[in-house]
Order: structure tokens, then C-alpha cells, then sequence
């Protein structure tokens, strides 16, 4: 179980250095939209490149800290249902649900995303018109990398449920408590 834990903290690891470098593209993507702005408001100089470059740091922002959000427990649930259920069935179905139902289902979007992105390559895809961003491949490359990312996450916390469920002198919660830049 110690191992689990320890493989479990690893992928933590990895899922916080993914937040991270996605807090540090929110920086850039402020700065790329201040730029945007104040050149269409005051110099006249609109960009679709700009544009489509917000557009793509947004989507590494919000898909790239998923796995980080759920090792934290900071997701969306429904806690009018959660709330009923005692603790202890509620690890066990929050275990059974990550297991048999969210990791196949990314490790599908992984594989799809995969073949997106490599045929996005493979045609040398780019925006409609060349007015916008060219290797579109490097935006449709971030599904299955966030994919993937998602799945260190869900099995962090997937370990985790299962440690506080049959060991739980070892751990009391599956979820971390502390923030992005504290170690």
C-alpha cells in the first residue's frame, strides 16, 4: 500500500507541474489579450493569429489543470445527492465510478485525440484562409495530453480512496489539501 501511495504521490507531482505550466500560459494569455485589445481599440491592428492564440492558450488552461482539480477535489459535483450517502459508500462508488467509468472513458478520448492530432500533422492542417495560426496539430496534440494528464490525476485519487478504504491508519483523506505552489 505504500508503494500505491508513493505512485500516487508521483502522479500528483506530475498533474501540479501541469497546473502549473498552465497558470503560467493564464499569464501569457492576459498579456496576449492586453495586447489584442489595446491595439484594436487605439492602433487599429487587428490579428486572427491573436485571436486563435487566445483561443489555444485558454484551451491548455482549462484542460491541463483537470487532473489537478480532481486531486484536489475543486470539480464539479453534485452534492445534493453526495451529501446523502454515508462516507463510506460514498468512496466506494467515488472509487468504482473513477475505475470502471472515467479513466476508460479519457483513455478513449487519449486514443481518438491521438489520431486527431496525428492527422492534423500528417495534412499539415492550419486555420480556414491563412489568416489564422498554422500546425493546427499542436492544439489538437493538448486532448490527449490533457487526457492523459486527467488519467494520472483520477488514479492518484483512485489509489488514494482505496488506501483510506482498506488501510486507513495510512491516509485519512484521498484528496490533497494544500495549494498549487506549496509544497
Amino acid at each position: 500500500m505504500l508503494t500505491g501511495l508513493r505512485i500516487a504521490g508521483l502522479l500528483t507531482r506530475i498533474c501540479d507541474y501541469a497546473a502549473r505550466f498552465a497558470a503560467l500560459v493564464m499569464l501569457g494569455l492576459v498579456f496576449v489579450i492586453v495586447y489584442d485589445v489595446i491595439g484594436r481599440k487605439f492602433f487599429a491592428t487587428g490579428s486572427f493569429m491573436l485571436q486563435e492564440l487566445e483561443w489555444h492558450m485558454n484551451g491548455i488552461v482549462a484542460t491541463f489543470a483537470f487532473g489537478y482539480a480532481y486531486t484536489r477535489n475543486a470539480h464539479v459535483r453534485i452534492d445534493v445527492l453526495a451529501g446523502r450517502i454515508p462516507e463510506r459508500a460514498r468512496l466506494w462508488l467515488e472509487f468504482g465510478a473513477v475505475v470502471f467509468l472515467v479513466i476508460p472513458f479519457l483513455a478513449l478520448i487519449a486514443w481518438y485525440g491521438y489520431e486527431f492530432a496525428e492527422r492534423a500533422f500528417e495534412r499539415g492542417e492550419g486555420a480556414n484562409g491563412g489568416r489564422g495560426l498554422p500546425h493546427r496539430w499542436v492544439i489538437k496534440s493538448a486532448v490527449p495530453v490533457a487526457a492523459i494528464l486527467t488519467i494520472m490525476g483520477c488514479a492518484a485519487v483512485a489509489i488514494r480512496i482505496y488506501a483510506v478504504l482498506t488501510r486507513p491508519d495510512l491516509i485519512a483523506s484521498p484528496f490533497i489539501e494544500r495549494g498549487l505552489w506549496k509544497r
